[in-house]
């Protein structure tokens, strides 16, 4: 079976098998891909500002009604999933001896982990509060480092719960 190559030449070697050369189809190859490579080039030109201009985004129309269909508005319903796929669990509220471990990864002695025990147990200063029993009896102490240290007496009593 003989293919013919467009613009190749026919060569022999010293034995009399033939040879085939590419020297004077070089030349058209050249050509074509000169020709293929300015048609993409000129696609790429028109089609990327095109996409680019689909994707510019438009603030919308504040006086724009919501779509509707059949007059009521669009309701999504369904459960909440998320990135994976499945359905989120509702996050189980944390004991007050898990709060009052949070609040021991706050820098000591500050106001910040003083606030941060008073958002668990809310102050109720009296002027002469009792020794405190109990983690919810520092609540009553009116000066405010001794409730710290106080609210830090308990919490590092603790033994050490799973967040």
């Amino acid at each position: 079976m003989v293919i013919e190559i467009a613009g190749a030449q026919r060569d022999f070697d010293s034995e009399g098998r033939e040879l085939w050369s590419l020297r004077g189809a070089r030349t058209s190859l050249t050509a074509i891909r000169k020709f293929d490579m300015k048609k993409i080039i000129l696609a790429l030109a028109v089609l990327y500002p095109a996409a680019a201009f689909a994707q510019t985004t438009t603030a919308p129309d504040p006086s724009a009604a919501p779509p509707t269909v059949g007059g009521k508005p669009l309701v999504q319903v369904g459960s909440k999933k998320s990135a994976t796929g499945k359905k989120e669990a509702p996050a189980k509220p944390l004991s007050a001896a898990q709060k009052l471990q949070a609040c021991q990864d706050i820098d000591d002695a500050t106001k910040e982990r003083l606030n941060c025990y008073d958002a668990i147990y809310a102050p109720q200063p009296k002027p002469k509060a009792p020794a405190a029993k109990s983690v919810s009896d520092c609540r009553y102490v009116k000066e405010e480092d001794e409730r710290l240290t106080c609210f830090n007496g308990f919490a590092d009593k603790l033994p050490k719960l799973p967040r």
